[in-house]
This record gives structure tokens, C-alpha cells and sequence, in this order.
């Protein structure tokens, strides 16, 4: 039986698939190629909720603690809601509201609000029987409260951020269908738009495993290496280690 997707043969896909990973390579050492930089090291954890209404709608709740190691304090304080919906086996849309509280670096004790809902689309699909692929493209509204790094002053800044994402998820290891263990790694490239001093926001390169409990449960923790421009002549590696807890909860 001839296997396709978007129109594709699979001859076709493993192309893509083939050129997916060499541009995801070349962008993450192109980046890391360019400047010099100063590292962080930080640690994240979450907890993520997804709510099924059915097998088409869900909505989503992620409770992130960001912690960094050097002179530990927290870092930033996150909070998302956003909700699913399945058009299409391949497609999902989204939109979200998160609203974020970051901690200076200069000064510890300002902390800055910002509010930034957004949008998304999921294409996703199963190449092989083992490897998936996920593409994303989200588009965040920042309206992120402005300061002189000293303190907060009156009014937001506003900044479009495109992101775009390629996943790739493969199961490592299966026991019927009590438990399994899967690895991610992902590319996320972060554009700004508008009233911003760069274009380039930051590169997001991850690698992690989730070992799947049950239906409801599992855990994944992974490394996840940041580059960000701190100024046009100094970037920062955030070298993060991230742990999140899992919960799925079906009402259908």
C-alpha cells in the first residue's frame, strides 16, 4: 500500500526528513559559531495539565519555576494556559495567554511583568514507525512592562516574537502498555519584530527523555541550551537542565 502525507510519497518525506535534521545541525553551530559567549547555568521545573474535553479539544496549564545556580535566586515564574484543537490528524491550533514575572540580572530585587498571549499551529506527523516529527510556528504578543533595569517604570513595550520549531520523538523502550520511555529533540529559532534593538532573540537546541508511567502520568527531564544576545556584543549560553511532570486528564 503506497503510504502518503500532504500529498507526499514516502520516497518524498524521508527527503524532507533528511533535510529537517541537516538545516537543524547547520542552524545550531552556525549560531554557537558567531560570537563569544558567557555562560548561566540554570534549572526548570513544570508542571504541565492537559485537560481532553474530547479527543479534539484540550486545554493546557503549565506551571514553570526557573531557578538559576550562580547565586541562586529565582529567575522567572511562568504561567500558560492554552487551548487545543485537533482539525486534523497532522493539525493542531492553539491559543494561549501566558503571564510571566522575570528577575533582573543587574538588580535581583526588580522583578518585571509581562503579559503575552499568542498563537499557534502544530503540524504533526509519524514518518516511520518509530520517529515522529512535529513542526510549530507560534506568534507571541509581548507587552512586557518597562524599566531602566532599576526599577519599574510606567507603561509595557511591545514586540512580536515569531518562533519556529522542529521536534523530532522516537520510543526507546516499550513494555506492552504499562510503561515506556521516549526520547525529544528539538531546534527552536525565536525572531522579534517591531520596536527591538535585534532580530535575533534566541536559539533553543533540547534533548530529553519522558518515561510515561500510565495513561495519566509521566516524567521527562532533559538538557536544554539557550543563546541569547545580552547586547550586540555579548551573548549568553543558558545551560539548563529541565524537569517536568506530566498529567493528562480525560473527561470523554
Amino acid at each position: 500500500m503506497r503510504r502518503e502525507f500532504f500529498g507526499l510519497n514516502y520516497p518524498a518525506i524521508r527527503v524532507v526528513r533528511f533535510v529537517s535534521i541537516f538545516l537543524f545541525i547547520t542552524l545550531s553551530f552556525c549560531v554557537q559559531a558567531q560570537r563569544t559567549y558567557t555562560s548561566l547555568g540554570q534549572a526548570w521545573f513544570r508542571y504541565y495539565n492537559q485537560l481532553y474535553f474530547n479527543k479534539a479539544v484540550a486545554l493546557h496549564t503549565e506551571i514553570d519555576e526557573r531557578i538559576n545556580f550562580e547565586a541562586p535566586h529565582q529567575s522567572q515564574f511562568f504561567i500558560h494556559l492554552h487551548l487545543h484543537y485537533r482539525l486534523k490528524p497532522w493539525l493542531d491550533v492553539a491559543a494561549g495567554q501566558n503571564f510571566n514575572l522575570t528577575n533582573s540580572l543587574e538588580n535581583p530585587d526588580l522583578v518585571v511583568p509581562e503579559i503575552r498571549p499568542w498563537q499557534e499551529v502544530n503540524f504533526l506527523t509519524n514518518t516511520s514507525k518509530k520517529i515522529n516529527i512535529q513542526f510549530r510556528y507560534r506568534l507571541d504578543e509581548r507587552f512586557i512592562h518597562k524599566n531602566d533595569r532599576i526599577e519599574l517604570q510606567d507603561g509595557y513595550h511591545f514586540n512580536l516574537i515569531h518562533r519556529f520549531r522542529i521536534q523530532f520523538g522516537t520510543v526507546l523502550v516499550k513494555k506492552n502498555n504499562e510503561w515506556k520511555l521516549a526520547m525529544r529533540l528539538s531546534d527552536e529559532l525565536m525572531i522579534n519584530t517591531g520596536n527591538v534593538p535585534r532580530a535575533f532573540d534566541q536559539n533553543r537546541l533540547y534533548c530529553g527523555l519522558e518515561l510515561k508511567l500510565n495513561d495519566h502520568w509521566s516524567i521527562e527531564s532533559g538538557y536544554l541550551n539557550i543563546i541569547q544576545p545580552r547586547t550586540d556584543a555579548e551573548y549568553f549560553v543558558r545551560n539548563v537542565i529541565r524537569t517536568t511532570l506530566h498529567h493528562r486528564i480525560g473527561l470523554y
